[in-house]
């Protein structure tokens, strides 16, 4: 039996008969009806009841009718998947992201990807605001957009990945003044703050929530990006809310890093265009969340033994890093 005389099987039940069959397969009558002869005496049944030209499913061909679908469908399903791996060798995949979700942050996160293929270039872009990002997705000049939520449009798929969470990132020896963890946004007057002006939504929800807290933030410097930002808290110049993946980073390079209470949190994700993604941006998008997934769940299994959001944070790298380095050996 092979996957030609199914076909042709098929091709017969659903157009009627053997000459629809075979103007819709473009064979000739005689190889049709030749295949249906060879296929039944393989099986050792006949399939359908013969009158004259006509062709009758009989039990037998009734009972095959499902099972020769499956197999077609499960050879164009391997085919497909075939063609994407074909297709994943080489190309490009074109990302947008926005101020409140660093493109430090969706390189980290992408760097499994670039490892198992590395011939596929990831073009990153930032824009100004998720406004402007989902309009690039819309129109096609990006194909996944990273993005806090919610989107102001209904016009896109949305994958949440996760929450991301704000820690305050005070400079290297500031002193712990008896404080416990977290820290109360009700102490914020006290410490001078730098602040992204790029970063329109995160300030929104920073803001809100302090004015929750009646809390007047003092606002010591506005600069133009998250790269500026931390800059100025390791030179001592002031602190900042980052998020945590960044201020993991600020904490290596010596930086004094709290929780906050009450925690400022947001879900972020990617959006793309409705319907299928071409075969890269879709596994791009399977890898990115099968890598935060194993993070958070690193994070989670910490916390449970009794380590703080950064600490299980910083564990959680370490331990993603030395598994990784593990492999390349």
């Amino acid at each position: 039996m092979d996957i030609r005389q199914l076909e042709y099987f098929l091709a017969v039940v659903e157009h009627g008969g053997v000459n629809r069959a075979a103007g819709h397969l473009h064979v000739a009558q005689a190889s049709l009806s030749q295949g249906i002869r060879q296929l039944e005496r393989e099986l050792k049944l006949t399939l359908f009841h013969r009158t004259g030209r006509n062709l009758v499913l009989n039990p037998a061909g009734q009972l095959l009718v499902e099972p020769a679908r499956k197999v077609l469908d499960d050879l164009l399903a391997a085919q497909d998947i075939m063609r994407g791996a074909r297709e994943l060798h080489v190309g490009s995949i074109t990302i947008g992201t926005m101020p409140e979700m660093s493109s430090e942050a969706v390189a980290a996160w992408s760097g499994t990807f670039t490892r198992l293929h590395p011939d596929i270039r990831i073009d990153l872009s930032e824009y100004a605001s998720a406004a402007d990002l989902c309009d690039e997705v819309l129109t096609g000049q990006c194909e996944l957009g990273f993005t806090t939520f919610p989107v102001p449009t209904d016009n896109l798929e949305k994958v949440q990945l996760g929450v991301q969470r704000l820690l305050l990132v005070r400079p290297p020896g500031t002193p712990p003044d008896g404080e416990t963890t977290p820290f109360d946004l009700t102490r914020l007057e006290q410490v001078p703050l730098v602040t992204s002006s790029s970063a329109l939504r995160e300030n929104d929800i920073v803001a809100t929530i302090l004015r929750r807290e009646s809390v007047v933030p003092r606002i010591s410097a506005r600069v133009p990006n998250r790269h500026a930002q931390l800059t100025l808290v390791l030179n001592g110049s002031a602190s900042a809310f980052l998020p945590l993946r960044m201020a993991t980073a600020a904490h290596r390079l010596g930086a004094h890093v709290s929780e906050t209470r009450p925690a400022i949190r947001t879900p972020f994700g990617i959006v793309h265009r409705p319907g299928a993604l071409n075969p890269a941006a879709k596994s791009f998008v399977i890898q990115s969340h099968a890598d935060l997934a194993q993070w958070d769940r690193l994070i989670a299994e910490h916390q449970e033994s009794g380590a703080s959001l950064l600490e299980a944070a910083l564990l959680a790298d370490d331990e993603i890093h030395a598994r990784r380095d593990n492999r390349e050996v």
